[in-house]
């Protein structure tokens, strides 16, 4: 599995010299909030979205990942020349589809190299991508601290890593043809899950637009300070993945029932404090939460699923998240714009983050009964 262990940081080393600051600079520059909403809604809703439309494609999970990751280098280095307005905005939806296509072919491969240990392989694959990732933020960060404008040549330096990714995701050792994984049999435990997913996600993304907002017109962060949140992330990634690892292969529900409840944690942590020093220890659990989302979901998911239906039930859960962070996240720009025409912004701002705190806190517990759907 060399391949993949080298596509897996590569790519991921490429993807956050970027990733987590495209809404911090995008608000930075002077975009609306309707437009941060769409860059919100585009960086984690249209790769899912894009997902769903893959299941009636016949393709090997290895092409998918090639051509997604050497198409979106391309897009990466297109932006590089782009300054952040509506062309930059139709370019990013670009880009996020192409990760959408590169992240199925992914998500097809770790299935079939997870099938007899599902919490510990993905776990360890997470903190291969999550070491890869830190080192790329700190980098970017470093560097942008003090002129963000410069944030357009590590627009062009993930491109060109992401090209070279490509070529090495022609060499992994492992493939998946897809060509029967298409009919579709009916499973209450699924749809049960994908509703409590719907909603979760929903109510999750409402707060997506208002962070970077907050960061720029509450906190008054730099681009060192999102690098530090992002790394920090990464690091208690890395500390908690024995827990989750454990948890998830032994307690799924009761693991996405407190990954889910402790997402309150952050916009409560944006709410209550005016010192960045605060989001720091706040974010500290983001390593628990980011685990969870990233191997427990999947993890269920992949195991109520038979290797006839993966690709449909797959490409639905993509299509559920996709739609619902979507829904949630213009229509928590939106909900901001309103407000802030009435109250202003600092006002604005707690009022979102309040509401979005209990919104996520009531929704967690779904998390606890999608098993006992197969008794309705």
């Amino acid at each position: 599995m060399k391949y993949l262990k080298v596509y897996a940081i590569l790519s991921n080393l490429a993807n956050n010299l970027v990733s987590p600051f495209i809404s911090f600079v995008s608000a930075y520059f002077g975009m609306s909030s309707e437009q941060i909403a769409l860059i919100t809604a585009a960086t984690n809703a249209v790769p899912n979205i894009s997902q769903y439309f893959l299941s009636f494609i016949k393709s090997r999970a290895r092409f998918l990942l090639f051509i997604g990751t050497l198409t979106n280098g391309i897009l990466w280095i297109l932006s590089s020349f782009i300054k952040f307005n509506w062309i930059f905005l139709i370019i990013y939806f670009a880009i996020t589809i192409t990760g959408g296509i590169a992240n199925f072919g992914w998500l097809l491969i770790m299935n079939k190299v997870s099938v007899n240990n599902r919490g510990k392989t993905l776990s360890s694959y997470l903190v291969y991508t999550t070491i890869g990732g830190m080192l790329a933020t700190f980098i970017t960060g470093l560097i942008t601290e003090q002129d963000t404008e410069l944030i357009k040549y590590f627009f062009m330096t993930s491109g060109l890593l992401l090209n070279v990714s490509s070529l090495v995701a022609n060499k992994i050792e492992v493939d998946v043809d897809n060509d029967d994984n298409n009919k579709n049999k009916g499973n209450n435990e699924i749809r049960r899950f994908l509703v409590s997913t719907f909603m979760f996600n929903l109510v999750l993304s409402l707060a997506w637009p208002i962070f970077p907002i907050a960061q720029v017109y509450k906190f008054h962060m730099n681009d060192e300070q999102v690098a530090i949140m992002s790394i920090e992330t990464g690091v208690f990634t890395v500390v908690f993945q024995r827990i989750i690892a454990k948890l998830t292969d032994v307690r799924r529900t009761l693991t996405m029932f407190l990954g889910s409840s402790t997402y309150a944690i952050y916009p409560m942590s944006y709410y209550l404090s005016n010192s960045v020093f605060y989001l720091y220890l706040a974010n500290a659990l983001s390593g628990f939460t980011n685990g969870v989302y990233s191997i427990t979901f999947i993890a269920y998911l992949f195991d109520k699923s038979t290797r006839y239906n993966l690709k449909n039930n797959l490409a639905l859960y993509n299509l559920v998240i996709g739609s619902a962070i979507f829904i949630g996240s213009i229509l928590g720009g939106y909900i901001y714009g309103v407000l802030e025409n009435i109250y202003g912004v600092i006002a604005s701002i707690n009022i979102m983050l309040l509401t979005t705190t209990l919104l996520r806190l009531s929704v967690s517990p779904l998390f606890l009964i999608v098993d006992k759907a197969k008794k309705l």
